[in-house]
């Protein structure tokens, strides 16, 4: 069995939940899950995002809710196997799970970020 090495507890996130990573471009996807250290969201870009830019902001979006310019870096990127719901489409989508972890966060971001937490969340993963 594989040990636990986050520091953080895990959550997982209402569906409605976005994150939008930016720095120069933007990057949008689904939240997977988020703790007071992170979070994951899977994304249909094609490129590895650990090859941009070290430094980034990410805002989390959905259920009212609203958490900008909140500074993190990119820790993972990986394929991760495509979602049914866009297994029928003519296209190929190719679906990613980003892991980000926060840097620095203002009073008012950590304040918000734990009533995100408290709201917003199905379980503890």
């Amino acid at each position: 069995m594989k040990t636990e090495r986050r520091k953080n507890i895990r959550f997982l996130i209402q569906d409605d939940v976005s994150a939008v990573l930016q720095n120069g471009s933007m990057k949008i996807g689904q939240v997977k899950d988020i703790s007071k250290g992170g979070l994951s969201f899977d994304h249909i870009y094609d490129e590895d995002l650990r090859q941009e830019p070290f430094k980034r902001d990410i805002v989390l979006l959905g259920n009212e809710f609203c958490l900008s310019k909140v500074p993190c870096r990119v820790i993972y990127d990986i394929p991760v196997p495509t979602a049914e719901e866009y297994q029928s489409l003519i296209i190929g989508l190719n679906t990613r799970r980003c892991g980000i972890q926060f840097e620095a966060l203002s009073e008012d971001q950590t304040a918000q970020l734990d009533l995100f937490l408290k709201t917003c969340n199905k379980r503890p993963t």
